[in-house]
């Protein structure tokens, strides 16, 4: 899918944040500073340089050192860049599968020692065969002790099992079957504040589509800001429908309108996969129920979707999102909400402030979807 109606989509693989100058005009002496030249394609203009935008608040000197985890065999495929000078990087295990094949499971990470604890950037790096993964961190448990790195402790990938109670921090979703890299970048002053007493977990679902073995590796990246330079502080959202079905050879579309409780929203994300048409977003306003269009994705791809909206997106109390996902089902079996060769219909993205952080589900597709306000438990 690709993204249509937002200001700046930043992803290395198709195209990264531009900023239009306006042509100077050359005066006299007096008229004030000349103005900044302009930034190569992926700059921007920040603080008198240009810079790529994951890499806005980098030092110049490097004050993360030991700040890579990685389990498993060394990687083969991929080719990193060196890992964030402020910020970490975490690698997981190479791991093969047979043409048609695919796997769901857990991978965790203790976090290493950071400076800086806010993250404005991350970034993944994978093969061919990463379908999405969920990268989150949570509490140690308090029974089990830590994660058995790289394995898990039952739940440590599961973002609601234990809600209210622990809210789970996102760290990164990636879009479905993305290739190459895939970068979100928030607006500057913006990012979300890690708790690193907590560890890393993934729910990781890899898919090999080619018809030989496969060697999937995946590796990601977090770029962190002094905590002073955050003036908004993020948290993910999130809306789901649980079940749905599309007839054999059958277009369908399925959606839901979900109540906000207000706040910002900064980026989206749609979640879906290879059987996906179209996917709409739309904000609708109370009263009255007018309806803005935010966001429009096109048929699935390998390009990344996440799309960052600066300035963000001004909810009141009330105002709902609707989103929509349009199927054509090719098949000869019915779609229904699952892995493999079924589908998802899913939102995801970062807003501000905290407290009006929600998660929405509809049960069924065609049944109301139910809101909960997550961020009056913080």
């Amino acid at each position: 899918m690709r993204s249509q109606n937002t200001r700046s989509v930043p992803r290395d693989r198709a195209r990264s944040r531009w900023w239009f100058l306006i042509p100077f005009l050359p005066g006299c002496a007096g008229d004030g500073p000349a103005p900044p030249a302009a930034c190569a394609p992926g700059e921007e203009h920040f603080r008198d340089r240009c810079v790529a935008p994951a890499a806005r608040y980098e030092p110049d000197e490097r004050i993360d050192r030991d700040n890579v985890v990685a389990f498993g065999a060394p990687l083969t495929r991929l080719s990193l860049p060196d890992p964030p000078r402020s910020g970490f990087r975490i690698i997981a295990p190479p791991r093969t599968l047979p043409p048609g094949a695919e796997a769901t499971f857990c991978l965790s990470w203790p976090f290493p020692a950071i400076e800086h604890e806010t993250v404005y950037a991350a970034r993944v790096y994978t093969t061919a065969g990463l379908h999405h993964s969920n990268v989150i961190a949570k509490p140690v448990d308090p029974d089990l002790g830590p994660n058995p790195y790289p394995d898990c402790h039952p739940g440590a990938d599961d973002p609601y099992g234990d809600l209210p109670a622990i809210i789970p921090d996102v760290l990164f979703a990636s879009s479905t079957q993305v290739v190459g890299r895939e970068t979100v970048v928030f607006p500057p002053g913006m990012g979300f504040t890690l708790d690193t007493s907590r560890e890393i977990a993934t729910n990781i679902h890899l898919l090999n589509t080619s018809p030989e073995d496969a060697v999937i590796e995946v590796a990601y990246d977090f770029f962190t800001m002094p905590r002073s330079e955050r003036a908004e502080e993020l948290v993910p959202f999130v809306m789901n429908i649980n079940d749905f079905l599309v007839p054999p050879r059958a277009t369908r579309s399925v959606g839901a309108t979900c109540t906000t409780f207000g706040g910002n929203i900064v980026s989206l994300m749609p979640h879906t996969h290879r059987y996906a048409d179209a996917f709409d977003v739309d904000i609708v306003r109370e009263p009255g129920g007018e309806a803005r269009r935010i966001y429009e994705g096109g048929a699935f791809d390998l390009e990344g979707d996440i799309a960052v909206y600066e300035p963000a997106i001004a909810l009141e109390a009330g105002d709902s999102i609707r989103y929509t996902c349009r199927f054509r089902n090719t098949s000869d079996h019915e779609l229904r909400f699952g892995l493999g060769d079924d589908e998802m219909c899913t939102l995801f993205g970062y807003m501000y402030p905290p407290e009006k952080q929600f998660a929405a589900v509809a049960m069924v597709d065609g049944e109301p979807c139910t809101s909960f306000g997550i961020g009056f438990f913080r």
